[in-house]
């Protein structure tokens, strides 16, 4: 008799036991329990390796939160809470690494960039290429693309292409008073942008002429809202103070494997994308990629519009400042990046073919990080 009731508890403290780990894990981190000898040795490596699971876990539990917290308040408000919980994550992850041993002035641009090529060519080609897959095209209400694309090409070109070509500071430099109107317009503009999506232009982010959510019905009653919200919490600082421990190390591990340091802003951007591209993905293989769409554009708006003015809010209240200006080559990739992109969702209907145009797009970026490592000094 009294193993009975106790089935209705395992089942809600089982899930939630990444979200314990990932706050102990944090607290250990923060207060600097952690392994102290090399970045490369056998406890630095165990080391990072459980910070990034630990991440990953709760990362995953974070957006399984956010996620009921999203279904109960609809479209498009709970796509909008899943996007601000992941940039949460990589705004504290972009933080951690450029605070952390020494700092990493480039990091925030690396990986602002990352995440861009990873949503707009990995992710939403494999999303065309799952969701096509039997050959069909898929459609979805392009007036969402239209509405994404001009803020975040906007945002990306006075960010990380503007500043390469400005004379104030040499470089990908900005100047104080340069990086105060980036910072301000950014968050200004996202701001504006959030009210729009959630006021008078809410239909722009439906699917016209089918139900507006073409997901499998939900046949079980979700969580509570005020505890969803609660765990969505817990786990966001687990993340964070996790992302203190692992910022430290990631510059650290690439200097001692003499790999390329733009792979430490892939790496972020992997951990942050991790259960938002999951989500994407899995409403591509329903065929829904009205919110795969909503899912990855709303994702790479953000991370403009909110981590480009926390970084420039730590340059105005530490010494470390970033350099967000891109190489020519990312410049060229980032420019046929958004020219594809903007081609592919024009119609309103997305196929293989383009899914395969854009993950050649990835590849190429791939490459060129290695042939620009290559490169002689």
């Amino acid at each position: 008799m009294s193993i009975t009731p106790r089935a209705p508890i395992l089942r809600l403290i089982l899930p939630e036991i990444p979200v314990a780990l990932g706050l102990a894990t944090g607290v250990a981190a923060l207060a600097h329990w952690g392994p102290t000898g090399p970045a490369d040795g056998a406890s630095g490596l165990a080391w990072t390796a459980w910070l990034i699971a630990a991440i990953v876990a709760a990362a995953m539990r974070a957006m399984t939160h956010a996620d009921h917290v999203a279904e109960q308040l609809g479209e498009p408000l709970g796509t909008i809470i899943l996007t601000i919980s992941a940039i949460i994550i990589e705004v504290a992850a972009v933080c951690a690494v450029m605070l952390g041993s020494g700092g990493d002035p480039d990091i925030a641009r690396d990986t602002m960039f990352a995440v861009i090529m990873l949503i707009l060519n990995l992710l939403l080609g494999v999303c065309m290429l799952v969701s096509g897959w039997r050959g069909h095209e898929r459609e979805f209400n392009p007036q969402s693309s239209n509405s994404y694309l001009p803020l975040l090409i906007t945002l990306a070109c006075i960010t990380m292409v503007l500043p390469r070509f400005t004379r104030s500071t040499p470089g990908g430099w900005m100047s104080a008073p340069m990086e105060l109107f980036v910072g301000v317009s950014s968050l200004v503009l996202y701001g504006l942008f959030l009210y729009m999506q959630s006021t008078r232009h809410r239909t722009f982010f439906a699917h016209h002429g089918m139900t507006e959510r073409q997901s499998e019905p939900t046949h079980h009653a979700p969580p509570p809202l005020g505890r969803s919200c609660v765990l969505l919490v817990l786990a966001l600082l687990a993340v964070i103070g996790m992302a203190e421990g692992l910022g430290g190390r990631t510059r650290d591990l690439l200097q001692a494997w003499s790999l390329p340091l733009p792979l430490g802003g892939i790496l972020i951007a992997l951990l942050v994308l991790a259960p938002e591209g999951l989500a994407a993905i899995g409403a591509a293989r329903r065929h829904d990629m009205q919110r795969s769409i909503n899912i990855l554009l709303g994702s790479a708006l953000a991370t403009i519009g909110l981590t480009v003015p926390a970084i420039i809010g730590i340059r105005f209240a530490t010494d470390v400042t970033p350099q967000l200006g891109l190489e020519p080559p990312f410049i060229v990739l980032l420019a046929t990046t958004f020219f594809v992109t903007t081609l592919s969702l024009a119609r309103g209907r997305v196929s293989t073919l383009q899914g395969m145009v854009h993950i050649l797009l990835f590849l190429a970026w791939i490459v060129t990080i290695l042939d620009e490592a290559s490169a002689p000094a």
